[in-house]
């Protein structure tokens, strides 16, 4: 089968080929080289021949490989793409933030808004593997509607021979300390929370205790 290097991520060396005939596109790991380090001498774009078996592409065979060490030029996205996989069709990923990120809001274009700002602000340009779902809270005898949206921040860039940002730009772009710093906290206040429930039901265990001791003395 005859296809191109559609989109790829170096930080899980994964990728997707789409045949040269038809829209339609497969996705690959290193397994499907020959030689697994070969992948970092891919690109999108490459024209390569690949076997399909058993749904999965083998014997992927690029045209030719770049040399990895040359600091590559891209192109940047205008606005921060939500992307449900973790590749970006026509991109290269080239740093990758590990832990989730997240924003809620009563308004989803807001939550949305508001994490693309956060990706942008953390040194992304891409959100990967994008998730989106809804709660229903009670406030004051009110119920109302809150949207959460999930991604992961991602530097991602279209190969251009006269593209503004680099290689080694991109690949340092993402702030992981900030991050790591925001996982930390999110965590320690998720761990409260259920600190002051376990407090709250030892209270009422302790309360309902006593009432019923108090019955029989």
């Amino acid at each position: 089968m005859q296809g191109y290097i559609s989109a790829l991520n170096f930080i899980d060396q994964t990728g997707a080929v789409t045949l040269v005939d038809s829209d339609q596109h497969y996705n690959f790991s290193t397994k499907a080289l020959d030689d697994p380090e070969d992948f970092a001498a891919l690109a999108v774009g490459l024209n390569a021949s690949f076997k399909l078996i058993d749904g999965r592409v083998r014997d992927l065979k690029p045209e030719r490989l770049v040399d990895p060490d040359d600091d590559r030029t891209y192109q940047l996205p205008d606005a921060v793409s939500f992307e449900p996989t973790h590749l970006r069709d026509g991109y290269e990923i080239l740093d990758v933030g590990r832990l989730q990120l997240s924003k809620t809001n009563r308004d989803l274009g807001k939550a949305r808004a508001e994490l693309a700002s956060l990706c942008r602000a953390l040194g992304g340009n891409t959100l990967l593997e994008v998730s989106e779902s809804s709660e229903l809270r009670h406030f004051m005898g009110y119920a109302f509607i809150y949207h959460t949206v999930k991604g992961y921040a991602a530097s991602a860039g279209r190969p251009d021979e006269r593209g503004p940002a680099n290689a080694s730009e991109l690949q340092q772009s993402i702030n992981h300390a900030e991050i790591k710093r925001r996982g930390l906290r999110h965590t320690h206040k998720a761990a409260s929370k259920l600190a002051l429930k376990l407090c709250g039901a030892l209270l009422l265990l302790i309360f309902c205790a006593g009432y019923i001791y108090a019955q029989f003395v």
